[in-house]
């Protein structure tokens, strides 16, 4: 039986209208198997209780550690693993769904609200399929158009994530990895969905293609009314396109605020870590960058009260016993830190300003922040150089 969630009902702090996912309590597990008879001896705890609620039109950036499980998150989201306890409910038409317990069927009827952006642009393609199969297939399997219309959808969704319609001829081999990515944009759109799980939709890229392809997500979502979930773990990226933000560390939310919020004044010191990595431009700055201590923690026997204690500069012997909950620090901002972590974090942010010693935050504050160039249509940048202009 799953623990009782220690958020609010949605309905009791925001408009219910508002409202387009709420995700309670979800835990995803998978076992671990040993000896010849293959017998389950623990479990890998990818998820472990996440809760989170999503505003219609907000873009949710979901950071942390390569393994904190954000990847496994999103897809349990959606059910493309199935997740092992929790509920999901997704507001559309007026109803609240529980897609826990949709069938199959169900399910799939309902994936035309609800698609993923995946991480690889290549391997997530079909290299059998050149681009109009690929982007076609989701109009066709949910036969919602066919013949002249089929293609004029097709070439409409094409140029509007900046490649031509003569690029609909061509297999993937034939692009680099922005161009592949715009496909796997325009496939993720064919359907017209309200939500769409960007699962590190730019890490492969160069630095300037990331540009192109976050701006474009940006006019995508004020032109179709979109909903984000943006995994990353470049926090700059994430403080550009997202509204708030959600920090995870093995398999769990750590802490939860808009985004300027958390930048600003971070209450974990997980989230403080993790901003300290974010590189500074100018090399004769020596801010000084808080730490943690030890590796990351097996997710399969992690440690026990708070998981980070392990790795905190702050914890005490109560850490070890005590599981904390997220809680409410300040308005719209909720952190797992316990009170005793956040006096000492606050005061030794108090002892920095007092002798002028930038913190990670008030670094990322005095940098000025430089957007990316707009985005021009058709795209003729790096991706379309001659010799795969020339690939048939």
């Amino acid at each position: 039986m799953n623990a009782p969630s220690t958020h609010p009902a949605p309905a009791a702090t925001e408009k219910a209208d508002d409202i387009i996912l709420e995700v309670r309590g979800l835990k995803t597990y998978f076992p671990v198997k040993k000896g010849i008879w293959r017998r389950v001896v623990g479990h890998v705890k990818a998820v472990d209780g996440v809760d989170l609620t999503l505003r219609r039109g907000e873009t949710l950036g979901l950071v942390g550690e390569s393994g904190c499980g954000k990847t496994t998150l999103g897809r349990s989201i959606i059910r493309l693993i199935e997740p092992t306890a929790g509920s999901i409910h997704f507001h559309h038409g007026g109803e609240r769904i529980d897609l826990m317990q949709l069938g199959r069927g169900e399910m799939r009827r309902l994936r035309r609200e609800l698609q993923y952006i995946f991480q690889d642009p290549f391997s997530s393609l079909n290299p059998w399929m050149n681009v109009f199969d690929i982007v076609s297939e989701p109009l066709v399997v949910n036969r919602v158009a066919s013949g002249s219309e089929l293609r004029g959808r097709v070439e409409s969704l094409i140029r509007r994530v900046g490649l031509k319609p003569d690029h609909l001829r061509r297999y993937p081999y034939a692009f680099s990895g922005g161009q592949r990515q715009r496909i796997g944009i325009a496939r993720a759109l064919a359907l017209n969905p309200s939500l769409i799980i960007a699962d590190e939709p730019v890490s492969a890229l160069d630095v300037s293609v990331q540009a192109q392809i976050l701006n474009l997500l940006e006019e995508l979502q004020d032109e179709f009314n979109l909903t984000y979930i943006f995994v990353a773990h470049d926090l700059s990226v994430v403080e550009h396109i997202s509204d708030r933000v959600a920090v995870m560390y093995l398999g769990e939310i750590v802490e939860t605020a808009e985004s300027g919020e958390l930048y600003r004044n971070p209450s974990h010191p997980y989230t403080a870590a993790l901003l300290s990595a974010v590189l500074d431009p100018d090399p004769d700055r020596r801010p000084e960058r808080p730490r943690m201590k030890g590796i990351v923690p097996d997710p399969a026997d992690a440690p026990p009260g708070c998981k980070f204690h392990t790795r905190c500069l702050y914890a005490e012997p109560h850490c070890a016993r005590e599981v904390p909950v997220l809680r409410e620090v300040a308005p719209g901002h909720e952190s797992k830190a316990c009170a005793s972590c956040l006096e000492r974090m606050r005061a030794e942010a108090t002892g920095r300003a007092a002798e002028g010693v930038e913190s990670a935050s008030d670094r990322a504050e005095d940098v000025p922040h430089v957007s990316p160039a707009p985005l021009a249509a058709p795209v003729e940048d790096a991706d379309n150089s001659p010799s795969n202009e020339g690939k048939q």
